[in-house]
């Protein structure tokens, strides 16, 4: 049910690969029509929204390759892949500013949206994001906390910039 955890594929967490891949925890922000959205408790890994500075909408970032290809074939089994369904990923305008969200897409995994980073999370302090071991190893930025940024699929104020949560836990629009 909405705000229980979840256990579901797994992962790279603690940087020891000796030790095998950890369990991935998922919070369960909605369920609706026998369905659940989920969100990594943690930052599973580091990659850029985009390899290139190009102009790019969520449709055609190379994240958004990486996650429904390289990211659920590592993580998750046949038997789980199966289960996580394709669901229609809405391409949601920056209610700032008028920067091309593009289109819709059909994912299994995806970012959520400046709109859904809202509407699931009621505070700031809910947003932030602690990093795994493996995370930091690969050089991502984070705060005294452990907490580190967040990407979302909307787009910036520009074409090749991308909304985020901070890791105070503020959705930045600008990108």
């Amino acid at each position: 049910k909405t705000g229980d955890y979840v256990f579901f594929g797994s992962y790279e967490q603690d940087n020891n690969i000796s030790n095998g891949k950890e369990d991935i925890e998922w919070l369960v922000l909605e369920v609706k029509d026998g369905k659940a959205l989920v969100i990594s408790k943690y930052a599973l890994d580091c990659k850029q929204y985009n390899t290139n500075n190009t102009d790019v909408t969520w449709e055609d970032c190379t994240l958004r390759k990486w996650l429904n290809n390289d990211f659920i074939n590592e993580a998750f089994s046949a038997e789980e892949k199966a289960r996580i369904p394709i669901v229609t990923v809405s391409a949601d305008k920056n209610p700032e500013f008028s920067t091309n969200p593009g289109n819709a897409t059909q994912d299994q995994v995806f970012l959520l949206s400046m709109t859904e980073a809202n509407k699931y999370f009621s505070s700031d302090s809910a947003r932030q994001c602690r990093a795994t071991d493996y995370v930091v190893a690969k050089d991502a930025w984070v705060d005294d906390n452990g907490n580190c940024y967040w990407l979302l699929r909307t787009p910036g104020q520009f074409q090749n910039r991308f909304a985020n949560v901070n890791c105070d836990g503020d959705v930045r629009e600008f990108g």
